[in-house]
């Protein structure tokens, strides 16, 4: 009976010790308890370096959303870069939050004086006002070598850790970043008159000079060195074919003013009827064709004049042409008085 006593006390004893021990494990492990739980995680975490190229000079852009409200600091491990090949964070850092939010597509710039310093492969984000809870923020490492990638391609970690909160993000490296666009912008050049008729408003008389209603001639190029009319004259005058009589051109070439009760002929270009439009030129007559009124201007012939150039490109460049006559008392009478006068252009590339 003895040992029966004996063996249930011992039975009890170790059940009572099994239990000591699991409540220990468990209070162990309780110990744990408030450090699993007060590490929280950041959330929507970016790490933009402004240069993926290998070990390229970067401006780096972060943004992140916060789970607890209270950090007053924030700081960017580049995880594995500490120096050289393996990628450089500099020392001297500065920071703005200028256009973060526009980047990033945070709502919130990272609020405070705040200022950035590098160690090692971390950058400290310091004087922080305290973040809100569940709340966007962001800012740019602004220095042109905020860090120096590594000069090996590949997937890299960042990780963000603002208080408690903490995140791990991927950037890449990668060879070449850029992308060369090539493109042509063809020359270009249109020249266009406003009619392929021109008539004097009235008869011709020894009394007076007459000139013709005008036409325009409307220029349009991107030659960037400006554009060029000239003017050529299959008659060099006014040509009756009944009376075989020309009214010749007059001095073609020299400018040069009618008089009335005196036979001549010439082209003029008056300087209220020449705009440039939009573009880069200025836009003018030349000097032997340039009209300071009726009767004034040039003659031409069947060599090529130019009539008015330009400095640059143009859009919708307008230059005015006329012509004007006068005649004397014993100008041969006709009804067939006619000229061809040709206008082309070019430009200057």
């Amino acid at each position: 009976m003895k040992n029966k006593y004996k063996n249930i006390f011992l039975r009890i004893s170790g059940i009572q010790a099994t239990l000591i021990m699991i409540f220990a494990l468990i209070m162990g492990n309780l110990a744990f308890i408030p450090r699993i739980f007060a590490q929280t995680y950041l959330t929507k975490s970016t790490v933009m370096l402004y240069n993926m190229d290998a070990s390229g000079n970067s401006e780096v852009a972060f943004a992140f959303t916060t789970a607890t409200a209270g950090a007053t600091s924030v700081t960017l491990d580049f995880n594995g870069w500490t120096g050289s090949t393996a990628g450089i964070v500099n020392t001297t850092q500065t920071i703005s939050t200028t256009g973060c939010t526009a980047i990033t597509g945070a709502s919130t710039a990272l609020p405070g004086s705040i200022t950035a310093a590098g160690s090692s492969s971390t950058v400290t984000v310091s004087s922080v006002t305290a973040l809100s809870a569940s709340t966007s923020y962001c800012a740019i490492l602004t220095s042109a070598s905020a860090v120096t990638n590594p000069s090996a391609t590949g997937d890299y970690t960042v990780t963000i850790t603002a208080g408690s909160d903490t995140s791990t993000v991927a950037v890449d490296v990668i060879s070449n970043d850029q992308v060369i666009i090539s493109a042509v912008v063809p020359p270009t050049f249109s020249l266009a008159l406003s009619s392929n008729t021109d008539s004097f408003t009235s008869n011709l008389s020894p009394s007076s000079i007459v000139g013709t209603t005008g036409i325009t001639a409307t220029v349009n190029t991107n030659a960037k060195n400006g554009w060029f009319l000239w003017g050529v004259d299959s008659n060099a005058g006014l040509r009756s074919a009944t009376q075989s009589y020309t009214i010749a051109s007059t001095t073609p070439g020299t400018n040069a003013t009618l008089t009335a009760g005196t036979e001549g002929y010439l082209t003029g270009l008056p300087s209220t009827g020449i705009t440039q439009g939009s573009g880069s030129g200025t836009t003018s007559a030349t000097t032997a064709y340039a009209s300071s009124g009726s009767g004034n201007g040039s003659g031409l012939n069947s060599t090529e004049h130019l009539l008015a150039s330009s400095t640059g490109t143009a859009n919708g460049a307008v230059v005015t042409i006329k012509e004007y006559a006068a005649i004397s008392s014993v100008t041969p009478a006709a009804s067939d008085y006619s000229d061809t006068i040709t206008l082309v252009g070019a430009g200057s590339f």
